[in-house]
């Protein structure tokens, strides 16, 4: 069966799910057919992909990135309840069930609810593997949400070093951003985490760390609201040191001890930061307290309570995106060698099992390195894919190491004459690997 086959008898078992839903009493068997169909094209789609986007733009259906011509004829049903819901995408995501599909059209077709109602809905009844989005006309692209997101955590902790209390929302606003973006293509805005602004770097590491975090707890199958915490306390992990002296901070040599003891207490101001803001729940303040305890209990500040689960998380996030950036006492790690780097910390700094999480998460070569190919061209891996030696990599440097006039994607999967031999230092080829990730984020978006 091909593609478009499977695409077209997927489509259609949906819709029939639907209407069977609206002709027969729950429980008959004209239901779990069509139901049992869709879960199982569904399922095969989700072999080679990591989710499957059904959605509607500008009133016409799309199945992932293929528009469907005559979609109101052939599938009316998905497009009634879909607009009657004012759903702008069904996002299908690996491990869910029959029971979560089953549900998700018991909610479809039944009283009227809409936007977070629906989620939280699905939430209720134990439906974790399908989101549904309601996106607003003039959706940012994703060079916009980071950039929006630096700004939100530059305005955060200027607003702190004035002595003013932040208000919650535009934090809890650009992390729901961050979260669709992580959702909807997690290989681009990662790829933006490579950005490493040395001017700017305490608000770029804040966002690139909530970025990671995301996608790791995404990975790991959290629940919305643990998402959420997850995202607003590594995005403001650092603003404790709002704190501490700037220049102790921007500091470009060796700290004292006493400098460094006061660098120690952001955590503590950080989680007391928290307290006073409106609208964050005591978790986001544990979550930054906790964020420098190592899972061995060291680093600081010092305890012998058991660290939050979720924890781990943001220091390892935050680890990650700290080796792989210029700082005054260390040159970057590309990302293959930060990833060993911290396996050797594994059981000390880092629990094991969300250590594995993330590794499996950024794969094998992760987006943003650097790398040369058997035939001797060097490109940055921009996607990763489900077999973890053979990434889509953007070639830009020929054989002969001359830079390409059109760099092109060579998806190594499909290519057997092409895999991966080395890492390459992107500094050697005089690459910023921040910018070349802008750039494909901006022309993305035209």
């Amino acid at each position: 069966m091909n593609a478009i086959d499977n695409k077209e008898l997927l489509l259609k078992s949906l819709n029939a799910s639907l209407k069977s839903k609206k002709l027969y009493p729950a429980g008959h068997p004209a239901i779990a057919a069509p139901v049992n169909k869709s879960y199982q094209l569904i399922n095969d789609e989700l072999k080679t992909l990591n989710n499957v986007m059904i959605g509607i733009v500008n009133e016409t259906l799309v199945f992932e990135d293929d528009l469907i011509p005559d979609g109101e004829k052939l599938y009316p049903e998905i497009i009634q309840y879909m607009g009657d819901k004012n759903i702008d995408a069904l996002i299908f995501e690996k491990g869910f069930s029959t029971k979560e599909l089953s549900t998700l059209l018991d909610i479809l077709s039944g009283p009227q609810l809409q936007g977070k109602e629906l989620q939280r809905e699905l939430s209720a009844k134990s439906v974790f593997h399908i989101t549904l989005k309601s996106i607003p006309i003039g959706k940012r692209n994703i060079l916009e949400i980071y950039n929006g997101a630096v700004d939100v955590i530059k305005n955060v902790m200027g607003e702190v070093r004035m002595g003013k209390i932040p208000k919650a929302e535009p934090v809890n606003n650009i992390i729901s951003e961050i979260s669709e973006s992580v959702l909807s293509d997690p290989n681009a805005i990662i790829g933006l985490t490579m950005i490493k602004n040395y001017d700017n770097y305490l608000y770029n590491h804040s966002v690139n760390v909530s970025i990671l975090s995301i996608a790791l707890g995404r990975s790991m199958g959290l629940n919305e609201e643990e998402l959420h915490a997850v995202g607003v306390a590594s995005l403001l992990h650092d603003i404790g040191k709002t704190g501490v002296a700037e220049d102790i901070i921007r500091k470009p040599s060796g700290l004292s001890s006493e400098e460094w003891e006061k660098v120690k207490q952001h955590p503590l101001l950080g989680s007391n930061i928290i307290k006073r803001m409106d609208s964050m729940e005591e978790l986001i303040g544990r979550l930054i307290y906790e964020h420098h305890i190592k899972y061995d209990h060291s680093g600081y500040p010092q305890t012998t309570e058991n660290l939050h689960p979720l924890t781990q998380i943001i220091s390892i996030s935050d680890a990650y995106d700290a080796l792989t950036t210029l700082r005054v006492y260390q040159q970057p790690h590309n990302p293959v060698e930060a990833v060993k780097v911290m396996n050797n910390f594994s059981g000390r700094h880092f629990n094991p099992e969300t250590l594995k999480a993330f590794m499996n998460m950024i794969g094998l070569y992760p987006v943003g390195t650097m790398v040369r190919l058997s035939t001797n061209e060097i490109g940055i891996v921009v996607k990763l894919q489900d077999a973890p030696d053979s990434p889509v990599v953007k070639v830009l440097y020929d054989s002969e190491g001359n830079s390409l006039e059109a760099p092109y994607e060579a998806d190594l999967k499909n290519e057997p004459n092409k895999n991966i031999v080395s890492t390459v230092n992107p500094t050697a080829m005089n690459t910023d690997l921040g910018a070349f990730f802008e750039r494909e984020a901006a022309e993305a978006a035209i």
